[in-house]
């Protein structure tokens, strides 16, 4: 008896040592899981790191509730417009990052060196975060608009769901559908043929901003240079010394853009990102924002004010139909990329809104003064940036807006109220709306 109860508490003893192992590598596994597919946000919702990446910075779900919706004042439309959500990096780049690998002398661990940035076959195309982003928008959409979008997702023509002809954009607009219309009740994504898009990708089919860009881009440049004499010496002597490679300000304008891709794609901060302090990813920031704000902003060609009027043709077109007959009213959820919401911005102004000092961005442009810019591409473009505008309508059938820049409120300088009548927003659109952009687009013979 006894013999047989020490084997029995034996049995029991290994079972207990077994169960707990298997519940250790369930763990270990799970903790894996997380490690390798962790936000590039914490849970909290804070960054991973306190660096601005122009347009490699990860999409932050913003902390602050919206202001709840005056009473008298009925939700009859929403029209969104988004940037496709975080994406591996471009040919372009891909082939920049190769080359700062490639630097001789270049000392750094070997986990800095990430295939992943430099696949081919990946290139430009919608990252896993990318599709994390999406999803989180879409979930705090259906949480914003709960009741509003129930009612109108039963009937298949009342929300509709448009898409640029790239695939990072295309991905981005159906995993948001999948989100928001579970039961798959909507019509699939639309997606506009890039030599026919005049809304998301309007760039392309714009003869007189392609024939300006090459202007655009050599003053650029000539800022940039300036830029570079100003600040280039002291970025330079920092890197080398923290690399031991000979170093240009163009390699480091690349060192900047592999911190965003290993931020935003990977929820890596202890690379690349190392190497930068919050100041110094301010002034490469402020380095990018000369040529982006001059290729697609505010301070470039006067077309760069016109390129979103078709867009805004299409917003308006939609609300008077609403107007007409709210319970017909149409929302757009709309996916593009980040000169999309650009051109947005230029037209809209907002660098009136973001920023104290809307003066054109140069080279010479003091940093103290730089950092209180309207422009600035962390805040306009990070990945999955959006735009919105909800359409109300008061007891008397008197139609109002409110607009959104990443989920939070914007008012516009004419606007003595986030809600705002909408005879404010089409007087400011006046020149834009009903727009010919062929006409708009087309180079004079002159």
């Amino acid at each position: 008896m006894l013999g047989n109860s020490h084997s029995g508490a034996e049995r029991t003893r290994k079972q207990r040592i077994y169960a707990a192992l298997a519940v250790a590598a369930i763990l270990a596994m799970c903790m894996w899981y997380y490690s390798s597919h962790k936000s590039p946000v914490s849970p909290g919702g804070s960054r991973l790191t306190n660096l601005v990446l122009s347009t490699k910075t990860p999409y932050l779900a913003p902390n602050a509730t919206a202001r709840s919706v005056p009473a008298g004042l009925e939700l009859i439309q929403v029209q969104h417009i988004y940037r496709h959500g975080a994406r591996y990096p471009t040919l372009g780049d891909m082939a920049h990052i190769k080359n700062v690998y490639g630097l001789g002398g270049l000392n750094v661990p070997r986990d800095w060196i990430n295939a992943g940035l430099v696949d081919g076959d990946k290139a430009a195309l919608l990252a896993e975060y990318g599709y994390h982003e999406m999803k989180g928008l879409a979930q705090r959409t259906l949480q914003r608009y709960p009741k509003f979008l129930a009612e109108r997702m039963r009937n298949p023509e009342l929300v509709r769901f448009v898409s640029s002809e790239f695939q990072r954009s295309i991905m981005s607009a159906r995993t948001f559908q999948g989100v928001v219309d579970p039961s798959n009740h909507t019509r699939p994504v639309t997606v506009l043929p890039l030599q026919e898009d005049t809304i998301l990708a309007m760039k392309t089919g714009c003869p007189v901003w392609v024939q300006g860009k090459e202007t655009a881009t050599l003053n650029a440049s000539k800022e940039t240079a300036v830029f570079d004499s100003a600040h280039g010496q002291k970025l330079i002597q920092r890197m080398e010394g923290k690399l031991g490679a000979k170093l240009t300000v163009d390699h480091i304008s690349t060192l900047y853009s592999m911190c965003g891709y290993e931020v935003s794609l990977f929820a890596q901060s202890g690379t690349w990102c190392t190497l930068f302090d919050p100041d110094t990813s301010a002034l490469m920031e402020l380095r990018n924002d000369i040529k982006y704000s001059r290729v697609y902003g505010p301070f470039g060609a006067n077309i760069n004010r016109k390129l979103a009027c078709a867009l805004f043709t299409a917003i308006f077109q939609d609300i008077d139909s609403a107007l007409r007959d709210p319970p017909k009213a149409v929302s757009t959820f709309r996916f593009g990329h980040a000169e999309t919401i650009m051109f947005v911005s230029t037209l809209l102004r907002l660098e009136d809104v973001l920023g104290t000092d809307n003066s054109p961005i140069t080279g010479s442009m003091p940093f103290s003064r730089a950092q209180h810019r309207g422009f600035k591409t962390s805040v306009i473009a990070p990945f999955s940036t959006n735009l919105g505008i909800e359409l109300y309508r008061d007891q008397r059938d008197q139609p109002f807006f409110r607009m959104l820049l990443n989920e939070q409120s914007v008012r516009l300088p004419e606007c003595h109220d986030e809600f705002c009548s909408l005879g404010v927003l089409r007087n400011k659109l006046s020149d834009a709306i009903g727009c010919d952009f062929e006409s708009v687009c087309r180079i004079s013979s002159r």
